[in-house]
């Protein structure tokens, strides 16, 4: 029922997950593998692992995107999902025993949601400003003609009040191939920008509240660590072992 790909951009992180089982409470999973980074030590557990660089359609030359690549990937080589749900969560994500069975739940009883695992509030500083979404904002009013200042001020004032953090998500996949689309046009703008991940983030909202998709939001599913091997931000050696 449900496809579930994880982000990640390193081998060895694959290696010590498979060894450990973070991800056994996952039916059917495998692993986007982005980047340009040796595979050599994979080995047997290529079957579960899908190349995104060696892909007939990619895009890993696009740089700052960090794991958008992969779930473009999905979009644009629909031989790779054999189901009508997918799920999309990133390699340093502690995922609990009931993640399963709430997102079935949920798809059960809406197959038109879009569900996230991060809410935070669309009052908080950081949701658009500059830093963080400068090149979505301008993006979004050459594209769409939409004033993101505008619509969340509107969503705000309808008691709308998260957005999706964290750039793990679950929907159909006829829905993902629709949010693709509707980035799509944002990119040549977006790949500008160093913080071009933190831009991408911040589209999901704003497609959901277009296509009127019911966001669903699961919080006590799973847990996000943050270690960043792809160099976003800092996380300290104690905090990732632990």
């Amino acid at each position: 029922m449900i496809d579930n790909f994880i982000s990640i951009h390193d081998q060895d992180l694959i290696l010590k997950l498979e060894q450990n089982k973070i991800f056994r409470h996952l039916k059917n999973y495998r692993y986007l593998f982005l980047g340009k980074r040796p595979i050599d030590k994979l080995g047997d557990l290529m079957d579960k692992i899908i190349v995104v660089r060696d892909l007939p359609n990619n895009i890993e030359d696009k740089k700052c995107l960090y794991d958008y690549t992969g779930h473009w990937a999905l979009a644009h080589n629909p031989e790779l999902v054999k189901s009508e749900f997918i799920n999309i969560v990133h390699y340093d994500c502690l995922i609990f025993e009931n993640f399963m069975p709430e997102l079935i739940k949920v798809f059960k009883s809406d197959k038109n949601s879009f569900i996230s695992y991060q809410p935070h509030p669309l009052t908080c500083c950081y949701f658009i400003n500059d830093h963080f979404s400068k090149a979505t904002i301008q993006a979004c009013k050459e594209v769409y003609g939409l004033d993101l200042y505008k619509k969340t001020y509107e969503l705000i004032t309808a008691n709308d009040k998260f957005w999706q953090a964290g750039g793990s998500y679950a929907c159909s996949y006829e829905n993902l191939k629709k949010y693709i689309d509707f980035v799509e046009p944002l990119l040549p703008y977006i790949t500008q920008d160093p913080m071009a991940a933190h831009n991408i983030e911040r589209t999901v909202k704003f497609f959901c509240v277009t296509n009127k998709l019911t966001e669903v939001f699961l919080p006590d599913v799973m847990e996000h660590i943050y270690n960043s091997s792809h160099d976003q931000i800092y996380q300290p050696p104690e905090l990732i072992e632990a």
